[in-house]
């Protein structure tokens, strides 16, 4: 069960790694969106059949001649690797044949790469080596790279812990996504955490009950400042907020996480 390389063979041509990020986001979500149903359910067969997936796996195969040490900016990372991430988690779905759920997809965020400039990167190699600057991944404790590993130089250093709610796994209890661009990304992240932080956080039986995600990477949380400053920063008011201020524990309880994809088959 190796890597599955999907954007093979890759584009030789330099590219500017912002703005073909930003192309492979928009044409998969337009793939998406065109076989989607009224009900919100997806033609898979012909979505991985289309014309439209065929122009979003070449805006893929583009990246291979992204320049990765050109994105010198903080926004110019995390919109980046933001973009990229999503864009690979659907191209797995589709590649893979992801009916039901990604946790049943052996060693998905593993195995699903894309090939950028002169390496290759999973969906783990992105979200933990990169958006969180080479932190332990929950499953199994690891980090992605090892000190020799060129593409430590280029992790989003310090993380910025709003990236959890830009990206989705592709299980219904995952953030909405978008495009995400360099230009806008604060007032973007700021944005997608308010509204799943003011969705998925309700009090109930007098605890806080949070997304698992405040408990998988809760040290992302404190070493940004804390949990509890994190919430009351995006928490609108409302009987969570007033129950922080009053001296409520932040998340003591966590809702079910449902792992069925975000995007339901038709058939």
């Amino acid at each position: 069960m190796a890597r599955r390389v999907l954007n093979e063979p890759a584009l030789a041509s330099v590219v500017e790694p912002g703005a073909v990020a930003e192309r492979l986001q928009r044409a998969m979500l337009a793939a998406l969106g065109a076989h989607t149903d009224a009900r919100g359910r997806v033609d898979y067969a012909r979505l991985a059949a289309s014309d439209a997936f065929a122009a979003a796996e070449t805006a893929a195969r583009a990246l291979g001649g992204a320049r990765l040490d050109a994105l010198a900016g903080r926004g110019e990372r995390l919109a980046f690797w933001i973009n990229v991430y999503n864009a690979l988690v659907l191209h797995g779905i589709v590649r893979l044949g992801v009916r039901s759920s990604v946790r049943r997809t052996w060693n998905f965020f593993g195995r699903v790469c894309y090939r950028m400039g002169a390496s290759v990167f999973s969906l783990d190699d992105i979200e933990h080596g990169v958006l969180r600057d080479n932190r332990w991944r929950p499953w199994p404790p690891l980090r992605p790279f090892g000190a020799g590993d060129p593409r430590r130089a280029l992790a989003v250093a310090p993380p910025d812990p709003r990236f959890h709610f830009a990206i989705t796994c592709g299980a219904a209890s995952c953030p909405p996504v978008g495009v995400y661009t360099a230009a806008a990304i604060d007032g973007q992240l700021d944005l997608a955490t308010r509204n799943f932080v003011n969705q998925e956080i309700v009090l109930a039986g007098g605890r806080l009950a949070c997304s698992r995600l405040f408990k998988w990477y809760r040290c992302d949380f404190e070493a940004a400042g804390g949990l509890t400053g994190f919430l009351l920063r995006h928490l609108d008011p409302g009987p969570a907020r007033a129950a922080l201020e009053a001296g409520a524990a932040p998340c003591a309880a966590f809702r079910p996480y449902r792992w069925t994809l975000q995007h339901q088959p038709a058939d």
